[in-house]
């Protein structure tokens, strides 16, 4: 086993997806944090999870997660948002799927971990009922934290996708001021980005969506589909993609985290 450096943020990435969270890291510092392990249940994204993040070990359900002899600094997980959203269920954290959040904090509880980023629905936390329940299990966990609406369209993306990214602290660690300090830092980076390049393969995605929608042309290209392998592919392509996290905004969080970190560590 790795022996811990002290000069690194051990990394645990749950809901995975596509590796969002893992890549934005990366491109804020990657030799900085380290990415020791994924979480991810659907079979495609964990065949890109292994494909572009080749010898990371990939947990295939959170709930068989053991983190015995990890070393786990930071945890991010963009748990399922369905029973959140305002075109969900609306149930709240006690729903099947947004439930998994307490697994997240079992997770956390039981690895000591020092920070957790949170990303999902902005309905966490404008939703009154929803932002305390949420409250009182992160500090109840033994966090603070601070968070922040991000939107899509902030980053140069031709679409919205607003969600919410909470960070939070190990209480134990850090006090209230170190939240001060990490939002100051995340505004720092967010307006000396001037980069916010998206994806080419959104937009292309989008747009090709967008002309049909105008024209109407629903029929292009189409065949029949009896025996086409190609179909779902494309289908799973594009829902991994829409459920993704953006790179760029990780990166803003890893860079103001980075620095936030090291400040209160030298002090």
């Amino acid at each position: 086993m790795e022996s811990y450096q002290s000069n690194k943020i051990h990394h645990l990435d749950l809901f995975s997806g596509i590796g969002g969270f893992a890549l934005g890291l990366q491109i804020a510092d990657k030799d900085f944090y380290k990415t020791i392990s994924f979480c991810e249940i659907n079979a495609y994204c964990a065949e890109v999870l292994e494909k572009n993040f080749s010898g990371i070990p990939i947990c295939r359900d959170i709930r068989e997660l053991n983190t015995k002899g990890m070393q786990v600094d930071l945890i991010t997980a963009g748990f399922p948002c369905q029973d959140l959203s305002i075109a969900g269920k609306k149930v709240g954290l006690k729903g099947e799927r947004s439930g998994l959040f307490y697994e997240t904090i079992k997770i956390a509880k039981e690895s000591n971990a020092k920070f957790i980023i949170f990303e999902n629905s902005p309905q966490l936390i404008t939703n009154q009922q929803y932002q305390e329940s949420f409250i009182k299990e992160i500090q109840e966990a033994g966090y603070g934290l601070c968070w922040r609406i991000c939107s899509g369209r902030e980053f140069g993306y031709p679409h919205q996708r607003k969600r919410i990214y909470a960070l939070c602290f190990n209480a134990s660690t850090y006090s209230d001021s170190f939240g001060f300090f990490l939002l100051e830092a995340f505004h720092h980076f967010y307006t000396i980005e001037n980069s916010f390049n998206p994806s080419k393969e959104i937009v292309s995605l989008y747009c090709e969506y967008m002309r049909r929608n105008k024209q109407g042309d629903f029929k292009l290209h189409c065949r029949d589909i009896r025996g086409d392998n190609g179909l779902s592919q494309r289908l799973e392509q594009i829902h991994a993609l829409g459920n993704s996290v953006i790179p760029q905004i990780v990166k803003i969080w890893g860079l103001a985290l980075k620095q936030s970190y090291l400040k209160w560590e030298s002090e």
